[in-house]
């Protein structure tokens, strides 16, 4: 199979295609022929090795966490599936990557596509949407009728994230730059705040969730414009989060919590159930061959992509 290995850490250019032998499965795994993945910003991140403290993988290496492709083979406890079955997931990318063209992984990382998307789409939607959904849900606990601020809007956590909050009936402001404005509008958001125009922390509204998809916010600046009892969810690790956190969190009404995305076939059924009720969907900003592989990351790392990238594995 062809499948793109990272023998070191470093730029784009350290990504090779290779012909490797196909995976084997173990009794609870199942064996899926990729049609597609995507590009996140964790893949660039770990080829850069800025997350080497807290992600080590063992070189020579393959990147990537989305899949979406057909069941080939299962496993003799797999109850879950069949061969033929159309599933996407998000795969454990501590253990194996998704850029390439079969991959062996639990079967209880996967659920059935949503009928409403084609491979592509659904490879753009496993570990952003996983991250969305277990940040506003496990970290936030959001009801109905919350006011939420998503910071990062536009991109791909960012904009599902959007559209999950409204699905659960929350009131959502989206932040982004300008140019986007009118995309955040298009995902729901009920007010968008440009901040070229305006400094979060001057906002005069209190939020239940504040989610800082882009982690560039400190919560020391923004607490002020949480509810009581309300949440600042970020996506990058810091020391006042990891260190610090579970101390100021007993003895403070106002939490701040770092999101640790988690593998979870309930939650990708959720995910597909969302889409198939037309209440999600994922926005495609470029889509790449796999051989492109290193022209996508080049892409991600300039930080301006709106929505996802998607990796076109097969035909």
């Amino acid at each position: 199979m062809k499948a793109v290995v990272m023998k070191k850490y470093g730029t784009p250019d350290v990504l090779e295609i290779a012909n490797l032998s196909r995976p084997q499965i173990n009794d609870t795994q199942v064996l899926v022929e990729v049609y597609a993945s995507s590009v996140n910003p964790v893949d660039w991140k770990i080829r850069k090795g800025s997350l080497k403290l807290f992600m080590r993988k063992k070189l020579p290496c393959i990147l990537g966490g989305d899949i979406a492709g057909r069941v080939v083979e299962i496993g003799k406890k797999v109850q879950f599936f069949r061969v033929g079955d159309e599933v996407f997931g998000k795969i454990d990318i501590t253990k194996n990557g998704a850029y390439a063209e079969y991959v062996a992984t639990s079967a209880s990382h996967l659920a059935l596509k949503p009928q409403k998307m084609n491979f592509e789409e659904a490879a753009t939607l496993p570990l952003a949407g996983l991250t969305a959904l277990q940040a506003l849900r496990n970290m936030g606990n959001i009801r109905k009728g919350m006011n939420v601020l998503v910071n990062g809007c536009s991109g791909g956590v960012g904009s599902f994230a959007v559209q999950i909050a409204k699905a659960y009936g929350c009131k959502v402001t989206g932040v982004c730059s300008n140019r986007n404005v009118q995309f955040a509008k298009e995902l729901g958001a009920d007010q968008v705040v440009d901040y070229s125009e305006q400094d979060i922390v001057s906002l005069q509204e209190e939020y239940d969730i504040f989610f800082d998809v882009v982690g560039n916010q400190e919560y020391s600046k923004v607490k002020h414009i949480l509810q009581r009892g309300g949440v600042f969810v970020t996506t990058l690790p810091s020391f006042n989060i990891l260190l610090l956190g579970s101390i100021h969190n007993l003895v403070s009404s106002k939490k701040m919590k770092k999101i640790f995305v988690q593998e979870s076939k309930a939650d990708l059924e959720l995910l597909a159930d969302f889409v198939d009720a037309g209440l999600l969907k994922t926005y495609i900003d470029k889509s790449y061959d796999l051989m492109d592989v290193a022209k996508a990351h080049q892409y991600s790392e300039t930080g301006r992509v709106v929505g996802k990238l998607s990796l076109k594995i097969a035909e």
